[in-house]
């Protein structure tokens, strides 16, 4: 049966439903002097827990030993620096109930209603990293947990409508279609009951979408906390675009939603400054790390907030939010994609990311740290773009972005496994060989004679090199040098 509003909205697909009455515009400052309260709750308990965690952690051994193969900070670090975090967070979530909303409705609540499904979504996050800190579980467990925090949104209604854009484009279509020229009012269409897409293919959509967010999001921060500070200052960069967008929203949305518009600035605020006050211990040299509690608690609320854009059929905004989260989304893809290309196990470790590669390359991990900070708020300034201009240029502009990003990765080398050099050595040298775990022969494709390098008796170094037989190696052992990097949380 075709409703009144789904009729309306299949007339004007880009129709936003009327709650509150006739729209309300406010200032950013109106939007933010009641919340400026929660960014400090939220940067204050994280700032203090931080280093009283990191002496719970190491009392309880719940540290981070270095094993020199992907782990390469020199000494055992504290984990738990997500759980501050989420307690940061939390906090502000809760000052945001002691303040008013920008907009207040007779006989509505004067404060922000937080769903309940996001705060037990986050618990379940935190849970499963805690989980996976302290004892190691396998990939597949974590994904379910991911799965199982999405439901939690669905639950309540989070998302669920996301693809109704899309479908409704389609409905006037089919409307179109059916009843051929005529009239097109809500009131016509209604009495002519034409067939459109059924809502319960939009809410199956929609949590299908929902789903692969989460899962997306969660993997993506995780995967890219591999270096001092890397994760939680990216993502701090990318909590204020999307603040930026919230605050947006909140002004230019005409009142019809004020619950929702303040639930997207303080979840956004609330973020950042409990990371914020997480990341001067966390940046190099770190004396706390995360962990994949933390990482994987950034990604649900990120995605959160992604999914949050969505709500009121606002597509715009859920595809520039979507571009301000580019940079973990594109090392993620670019993982899996290498992998693929070279024949690997899509969820087999390695560390051959976009920072690893920069540390490769000769650059320290505070540079590449910075890096990734340049161009995390590169895609933050693109998102926020479609604020100011018709969102098809800043689709045209996207467009343009992500080909050269996938040009330049793939001319870089960042697709297919760049070969290590690798010097041959002469058994009788006395030197140890390498481990075969790190000699992969696809690996090593430049095999260079010790000739080049000064000799251990401070000759020249132009002794003749040793014959190779037909492999290329003869009597010959490899070294491999190993790059300072770490990797906190394990690929899935």
């Amino acid at each position: 049966m075709v409703t009144p509003m789904l009729a309306a909205a299949a007339v004007d697909p880009t129709f936003v439903p009327p709650v509150y009455g006739p729209g309300i515009n406010i200032t950013a400052d109106q939007v933010l002097e009641q919340y400026v309260w929660v960014f400090c709750a939220a940067f204050v308990i994280s700032f203090l827990f931080t280093p009283l965690l990191r002496v719970v952690a190491t009392y309880y051994g719940i540290i981070d030993q270095p094993d020199r193969v992907r782990k390469m900070h020199n000494v055992p670090v504290a984990y738990l620096g997500g759980l501050a975090v989420f307690l940061g967070w939390l906090t502000g979530l809760a000052v945001s109930q002691f303040r008013r909303l920008p907009i207040l409705e007779p006989g509505l609540p004067t404060h922000v209603t937080i769903n309940f499904s996001i705060v037990a979504g986050a618990c379940v996050i935190i849970v499963l990293g805690l989980w996976d800190d302290i004892l190691g579980i396998k990939p597949w467990v974590k994904i379910t947990g991911q799965v199982a925090a999405a439901f939690f949104l669905i639950a309540e209604g989070i998302g669920t409508h996301c693809t109704a854009i899309f479908f409704n484009s389609v409905n006037h279509w089919l409307i179109a279609w059916q009843l051929g020229p005529g009239d097109f009012t809500p009131a016509a269409i209604s009495l002519a009951n034409p067939w459109v897409v059924p809502e319960w293919i939009t809410v199956l959509t929609s949590s299908v979408v929902v789903v692969c967010v989460v899962v997306a999001c969660c993997n993506a921060t995780n995967l890219m906390d591999g270096l001092d500070g890397l994760c939680g200052g990216v993502t701090a960069i990318i909590a204020g675009g999307l603040l930026f967008l919230a605050v947006h929203l909140a002004m230019s949305s005409g009142g019809y939603d004020p619950n929702l518009d303040a639930m997207r600035v303080v979840i956004a605020i609330a973020l950042l400054g409990a990371v914020l006050g997480f990341v001067p211990y966390n940046f190099n040299p770190a004396s706390i790390f995360m962990g994949d509690t933390g990482s994987m608690f950034l990604g649900f609320g990120c995605a959160v907030m992604i999914i949050l854009m969505s709500q009121g059929q606002h597509w715009r905004w859920f595809l520039a939010s979507m571009v301000m989260f580019a940079l973990p989304v594109l090392d993620t893809a670019l993982a899996f994609t290498r992998r693929w290309v070279n024949g690997r196990p899509l969820f087999s470790a390695d560390k051959l990311h976009f920072h690893h590669q920069l540390v490769a390359r000769g650059l320290s991990v505070k540079k590449t740290v910075l890096i990734s900070y340049g161009l995390a708020l590169f895609f933050a300034l693109a998102g926020g773009l479609i604020a100011v201009v018709r969102t098809r240029y800043a689709i045209a502009f996207y467009l343009i972005i992500f080909a050269y990003v996938v040009v330049a990765a793939y001319k870089m080398g960042m697709v297919h496994e760049r070969p290590r050099v690798v010097t041959r050595h002469d058994l009788s040298d006395g030197v140890k060989p390498a481990p075969a775990s790190t000699l992969e022969p696809a690996n090593v494709i430049e095999i260079r004679d010790p000739t080049h390098l000064p000799d251990e008796n401070g000759g020249n170094g132009n002794n003749p090199p040793h014959p190779p037989d037909s492999q290329g190696l003869s009597r010959g052992v490899a070294h491999l040098s190993h790059t300072g990097t770490r990797t906190s949380g394990s690929d899935v």
